[in-house]
C-alpha cells in the first residue's frame, strides 16, 4: 500500500509539473509574445472544460462498473504528452502557427483532465476514512512541489540562460517540462499494482444514462451541496491561479524571474499547508478546517485588490500560498467520505467537472471585468471582489451540509 500510495504521489507530481509550465509561460507566451488577446488563451481552458464536461459521465460510469483504473490513466496520459509536445515544437520552432498550438493546447488539456477520471478515485483505493484527508495532503503536497520544481527547472530555459533550439524565450521552457512529466509519469504506468475495489456498481446498476446517473450522485444533499461549494470556490481560486502571471505583469510590471520566485514560494508554502492542514482536518474534522480557510482566502482577496505595493503584497502572497494547497486536499478527501456506494469514480468525475466547470464560468467572468473596466488596476479590482463573492457564496453552500465529516 505505501509503495501504491508514493507512485499514486509521484505522478500528482509529474502532471503539475507540466501543467505549471504551461499555465504560466504558455499563457504569456500567447498573450504577451505573440500579442493575442487574453480571451485566447481562456478560450482555450473553456472550450477544453466544456469537452470534458460533456464525456466525463460516461468516462466515469464505465469505471464504477468495472473498478478498473490504471489503463486509461495511461492511456490519457500518453495522449496528452504527445499534445503537449506538439505543442512545445510550435511554440518552440514557428511564429506563423500560433492558432493552430492553441487548438492543440485545447486538446491536451483535455486528454490532461480526463486523467483525472481515472486518478482522483484512486484515493479511496490507498486510504481510510480516518486518514483518507492526510493520504489526500500527501498527494496534493507532491502535486505543489511539482509545480516548484517545474518552475525552478524550466526558469533557465525561460530567460534565455538555456535556448535548446530556435529562439530564445518562454516557449523554450515548455518542451523540457512535458519531458519530465512523461519520465515522472514511469513509475505510476509499471509500478503501480491496481486492487480492485469492492466499491463497484453492478452492470445493472451502471447501464443508466448519464442523467439517472446525475441524478443519483446528486440525490445525497450533503455530496450536492459540497460540489457546489467545490465549484464555486475552485471558481475563485483557479481563475486567480490562472492569470496570476499576467496580472503580476501588468499591474506590477514584476519580470519573469521575479514571479517565478514568488511562485515557487508559495507552491513550497502550498505543499506544506497541504500536508499539515490534511493531517489536521483528519483528526479536527475536514468540513470544519475547510470553512476556515476559506474564511481566510475572503479577507486574502480584497487586501490584493487594493493593495498596491507590490512588496507589501509579497507576505500576503505567501500566507495564501500556506491555504491554497489544503483546499484540494481536504475537498477531493470529502468527495471520498460523501460518495454513494457503487458510484465513487462517478462523484468523483462531478468533482473533477465541477472544477473544470469553474474554469469556463471564472476566466468569463474575469474577462468580462477586464472588458468593462480596463485591463488596469480597476479591472483587476473588480476582478479580486468579484472572486471574493464567489467565496462567500461556497460557504453559504458548505454551511448547508449538516452530517459529520
Amino acid at each position: 500500500m505505501k509503495k501504491n500510495i508514493t507512485y499514486w504521489a509521484l505522478y500528482d507530481f509529474a502532471n503539475s509539473l507540466v501543467l505549471m509550465a504551461f499555465l504560466f509561460y504558455f499563457s504569456q507566451w500567447l498573450v504577451i509574445d505573440q500579442g493575442h488577446p487574453v480571451w485566447w488563451y481562456n478560450s482555450a481552458l473553456i472550450v477544453s472544460s466544456a469537452l470534458f464536461i460533456l464525456t466525463a459521465p460516461i468516462l466515469s460510469k464505465r469505471i464504477d462498473m468495472t473498478g478498473r483504473k490504471i489503463a486509461g490513466l495511461r492511456m490519457w496520459t500518453v495522449l496528452s504528452f504527445i499534445a503537449f509536445i506538439l505543442v512545445s515544437l510550435i511554440a518552440t520552432l514557428s511564429d506563423s502557427l500560433d492558432m493552430f498550438a492553441t487548438i492543440l493546447y485545447t486538446l491536451a488539456m483535455y486528454a490532461y483532465l480526463v486523467c483525472f477520471l481515472y486518478f482522483t478515485p484512486m484515493l479511496n483505493d490507498l486510504s481510510t476514512r480516518e486518514n483518507r484527508s492526510y493520504i489526500s495532503g500527501i498527494g496534493q503536497g507532491a502535486n505543489s512541489f511539482g509545480q516548484v520544481i517545474g518552475l525552478i527547472v524550466t526558469l533557465p530555459f525561460a530567460i534565455g540562460v538555456i535556448t535548446l533550439f530556435g529562439d530564445p524565450g518562454r516557449a523554450q521552457a515548455l518542451l523540457p517540462a512535458t519531458l519530465l512529466f512523461g519520465l515522472f509519469s514511469l513509475p505510476m504506468f509499471f509500478l503501480y499494482k491496481e486492487k480492485l475495489s469492492t466499491d463497484t456498481a453492478s452492470l445493472e446498476n451502471t447501464s443508466t444514462s448519464p442523467f439517472a446517473l446525475f441524478k443519483k450522485v446528486f440525490s445525497y444533499k450533503p455530496l450536492a451541496f459540497l460540489l457546489l461549494a467545490y465549484f464555486l470556490f475552485s471558481d475563485a481560486m483557479l481563475t486567480f491561479a490562472n492569470n496570476f502571471p499576467l496580472y503580476l505583469e501588468t499591474i506590477h510590471g514584476v519580470s519573469d524571474t521575479v514571479k517565478a520566485v514568488l511562485t515557487i514560494g508559495i507552491l513550497s508554502l502550498a505543499a506544506i499547508g497541504a500536508v499539515i492542514f490534511g493531517k489536521i482536518a483528519s483528526k479536527k474534522g475536514e468540513l470544519k478546517t475547510l470553512k476556515g480557510i476559506l474564511i481566510g482566502c475572503c479577507i486574502i482577496f480584497p487586501t490584493v485588490a487594493f493593495i498596491p505595493s507590490f512588496n507589501l503584497l509579497v507576505p500576503v502572497f505567501l500566507l495564501a500560498g500556506i491555504l491554497f494547497g489544503p483546499i484540494w486536499a481536504i475537498s477531493r478527501s470529502l468527495v471520498g467520505q460523501l460518495a454513494p456506494k457503487g458510484s465513487v469514480a462517478s462523484s468523483y468525475s462531478y468533482y473533477v467537472v465541477a472544477e473544470r466547470f469553474a474554469t469556463f464560468i471564472g476566466p468569463a467572468i474575469w474577462s468580462i471585468a477586464l472588458i468593462v473596466m480596463g485591463e488596469g488596476a480597476r479591472g483587476y479590482q473588480t476582478a479580486f471582489l468579484a472572486m471574493t463573492g464567489i467565496l462567500i457564496l461556497s460557504l453559504f453552500a458548505l454551511n448547508r451540509i449538516k452530517v459529520e465529516c
